[in-house]
C-alpha cells in the first residue's frame, strides 16, 4: 500500500507539472541574455495607414461620376495622421481618410475638423448643402463682425447694448402673456368648456335652419311664380271660336229668349 501511495503521489505531481508547463508564462533566459542586441523600430518609422471600418460623416458626391453617397453608408477606409503645421489644433491630432466611390472607385479624401467640431471634405467630392450649417456660419458672421465694429467704437458698444436689452424686455413681456394665458386655460373648469361648445353649436345649428328655411321659402315662391306663369300661358294659347259662330250663337240665344220661332 505505501509503494502504491507513493507512485500515486508521483503520478500526480507529473500530472500537475505537465499541465502548469502547458500554460507556463515564464521564458527561459540564458546567462548570456542582452535585451540591447534586440533589433528594435522607432514608432515615427512605421507606417501610419491602416485600415478602418467606418460610416460616412456627410452626404457627399463624387466629382468624377457624379454619385452621391449618403451619410452612413460604411466603408473600408485608410487613415493616417496629418503632417505639417495643419496637423494640429490646440493639441488635438487631426486624422486623414481616404474613400473610394462606389460606382467609379476613385478616391476622395475627408479629415477631421476639430475647429468646428465636424468633418471637413478636402478633395475628390463635394459636401452636399446643409441648411443648418449655413445657419451657424451666417450666425457666427454677424458675431465676428460685431464684434470686430465694437473694437474700438464706444458708441456702437452702447447702442449694441441697448438693442440687447430691448429685446430681452420684448421676449420677457412675451413669456408674460404666455404665462398668463396659461393661466387663464388653467383656471378653466370642464363644465365651462362643455357648455360654451354646446351654446356654439346650438347656435351654429340655429343658423343652419335659419338657412334651411329661407331656402325652401324661397323654392315655393320661385315654383307658385313658374305654376302662376304656365296657368297664364295656357290661358292664352287656347284657340278662340270664329265670329260668325258666336253671331248666331248671340241671335238663337235672344230668339229664344222672345219666344219667336
Amino acid at each position: 500500500p505505501c509503494r502504491s501511495s507513493r507512485g500515486s503521489s508521483r503520478f500526480s505531481l507529473a500530472t500537475l507539472s505537465n499541465m502548469g508547463e502547458r500554460k507556463v508564462l515564464n521564458k527561459y533566459f540564458p546567462p548570456d541574455f542582452d535585451p540591447s542586441k534586440i533589433p528594435r523600430t522607432k514608432k515615427a518609422d512605421l507606417n501610419p495607414n491602416f485600415v478602418v471600418r467606418m460610416m460616412l460623416p456627410m452626404s457627399v458626391r463624387c466629382m468624377t461620376c457624379g454619385e452621391y453617397m449618403y451619410k452612413g453608408k460604411k466603408f473600408n477606409s485608410r487613415k493616417e495622421d496629418v503632417e505639417g503645421p495643419e496637423g494640429e489644433y490646440l493639441g488635438i491630432k487631426i486624422f486623414r481618410f481616404y474613400f473610394k466611390c462606389i460606382t467609379c472607385s476613385a478616391e476622395f479624401t475627408i479629415k477631421t475638423d476639430p475647429k468646428n467640431m465636424d468633418y471637413a471634405v478636402e478633395g475628390g467630392a463635394k459636401a452636399n448643402f446643409v441648411p443648418y450649417k449655413d445657419e451657424e456660419k451666417q450666425r457666427q458672421e454677424q458675431l465676428d463682425a460685431r464684434e470686430a465694429s465694437e473694437k474700438d467704437d464706444t458708441m456702437a458698444q452702447l447702442e449694441n447694448k441697448t438693442k440687447d436689452s430691448k429685446m430681452e424686455m420684448d421676449i420677457l413681456d412675451g413669456l408674460d402673456d404666455i404665462r398668463s394665458q396659461n393661466a387663464r386655460v388653467a383656471r378653466l373648469e370642464m363644465d365651462d368648456v362643455i357648455g360654451r361648445h354646446r351654446a356654439e353649436t346650438e347656435r351654429l345649428q340655429r343658423i343652419e335652419d335659419e338657412r334651411a328655411r329661407a331656402a325652401a321659402e324661397a323654392d315655393a315662391g320661385e315654383l307658385a311664380a313658374f305654376a302662376e306663369q304656365r296657368v297664364k300661358r295656357l290661358k292664352e294659347e287656347e284657340p278662340r271660336p270664329p265670329a260668325a259662330a258666336t253671331a248666331s250663337s248671340s241671335a238663337a240665344a235672344v230668339g229664344g229668349s222672345s219666344g219667336v220661332p
